[in-house]
């Protein structure tokens, strides 16, 4: 097990950096973040508040999946993170202990001890400590505890993604958020569509006036379209004739008659290039995720930003943020955003996914790509405190590639500190438009409690 002093004392930036580095850094540290993107439940649901008053909470993702890619079994990560109020909390750290230990290096990790050691004053996950954080998570873990965390961290928007309504969720944790609409079209959760809108759904016509439906609602109101079905399918998007989908909207419908996936991706496809029609005509930047996929396992050649270009060149109006950096493939996202005006890059997550990775691809960027087009932030998180390690890394991290720049003789110290605050905050402002989005959801809310 790593010396903790040492490892802490890293985390506190004490690096032996020159005095440009500790001077860019403490410039990053007074930017006010716009976070590009969050899934942090709602404080107000008592079933969806995320509000899990144990340890595990710190493994509900990234950390748990660096635990199990160590060797742990799922069944026992699973039990981690449960509500199960029989599990004590050194039942739970007997269960994360041996893996921790063995994961103790990566980014995921040293994100929640600066964390643990911010927010708690606890140094580390350790035999001493685990009653000690549990007593801490039970005090501090309570509506308002948000708020005050994104403070503490400097964030001032954080533009958030809820998985419970079908499409927009406007009940957000606190006024700093402002929520996403969510690509559930492509999924058809038919029963939901039509109990939010009240329509009815028996041609393709209908699904297409639905879809209609919910932009008019939250198309102006939103901050951005996300996407995230990299998941579970490649990311080409064929341009298919309405002729084709709609023979398998009508299989869909159908109770004794089920197209197959081949069939199904189709209809997917044919749908997704009607959303992108409809997010240009709203303004609405479409949020792809791309790279890397949470979790353990999966086809990451499904995920590669490259996929994408035929709807990059066949919508110029739409504008397409493209998360996590497509990592791996973020050399050919480097040349894809040099060439396409309407694609932005998004740093969102990758800050603890691979750090040196992170660095190398920011620094190619700033070769390349006009600075503008680079949103340097977003935590991912489903709980708070991940967040704000992961906005504690994301700030020493580009300190460090801006010194490094400085150091070259490419940039001047002054246009460093202007690049942070680019990366940072103005890029997301501009290119979701969030003054005036912000604004609108805002109105939004306000007439929804008059009413």
């Amino acid at each position: 097990m790593p010396d903790k002093n040492t490892g802490n004392r890293q985390q506190n930036g004490a690096y032996p950096y020159t005095e440009l580095y500790q001077r860019l850094k403490k410039h990053l540290d007074s930017v006010a973040i716009v976070d590009c993107h969050e899934h942090l439940p709602t404080e107000a649901n008592p079933k969806t508040d995320g509000m899990e008053k144990h340890i595990g909470r710190f493994f509900l993702h990234y950390a748990g999946c660096d635990l199990v890619s160590a060797g742990m079994p799922q069944a026992d990560l699973n039990a981690v993170k449960s509500s199960d109020n029989k599990l004590s909390p050194a039942d739970r750290w007997k269960k994360i202990r041996p893996w921790y230990e063995k994961a103790w290096n990566t980014a995921y990790c040293e994100c929640l001890r600066i964390a643990i050691r911010d927010l708690y004053g606890i140094e580390d996950f350790s035999d001493k400590t685990v009653n000690q954080l549990q007593e801490a998570i039970e005090k501090n873990v309570k509506p308002g505890f948000m708020r005050k965390v994104f403070d503490k961290a400097r964030i001032d928007i954080a533009m958030n993604n809820l998985w419970d309504r079908p499409v927009f969720y406007a009940d957000q944790p606190h006024d700093c958020f402002i929520p996403d609409m969510r690509d559930s079209f492509t999924n058809f959760p038919f029963d939901d569509f039509c109990g939010e809108s009240g329509l009815e759904i028996a041609c393709l016509d209908d699904y297409l006036e639905m879809i209609d439906w919910y932009f008019e609602r939250y198309g102006k109101v939103a901050g951005a379209f996300k996407v995230g079905r990299a998941y579970d399918r490649t990311l080409l998007w064929q341009d298919v004739p309405r002729s084709d989908a709609e023979r398998v909207f009508n299989r869909m419908l159908a109770f004794n008659d089920r197209p197959d996936r081949k069939d199904v991706q189709a209809l997917e496809d044919f749908i997704m290039h009607i959303l992108c029609r409809k997010c240009g005509e709203c303004g609405l930047r479409m949020k792809f995720h791309t790279g890397i996929q949470e979790g353990n396992g999966n086809i990451i050649t499904n995920s590669r930003a490259a996929l994408l270009a035929n709807l990059f060149m066949k919508y110029p109006k739409t504008g397409f943020d493209i998360f996590h950096i497509s990592y791996p493939y973020q050399e050919e996202l480097v040349a894809i955003a040099k060439n396409f005006p309407n694609v932005t890059i998004d740093f969102c997550w990758m800050w603890i996914i691979n750090p040196a990775a992170a660095r190398r691809a920011l620094s190619d960027m700033l070769d390349a790509v006009p600075a503008n087009k680079i949103l340097g932030f977003g935590g991912d998180f489903l709980f708070v405190e991940g967040s704000y390690g992961h906005a504690q890394v994301a700030r020493r991290q580009i300190a460090r590639v801006l010194a490094e720049k400085v150091q070259e003789g490419r940039f001047s110290e002054d246009y460093a500190a202007q690049v942070g605050q680019m990366l940072l905050r103005d890029n997301a402002i501009e290119c979701f438009d969030l003054a005036k989005r912000r604004k609108a959801f805002a109105g939004m809310k306000k007439t929804a409690k008059r009413v």
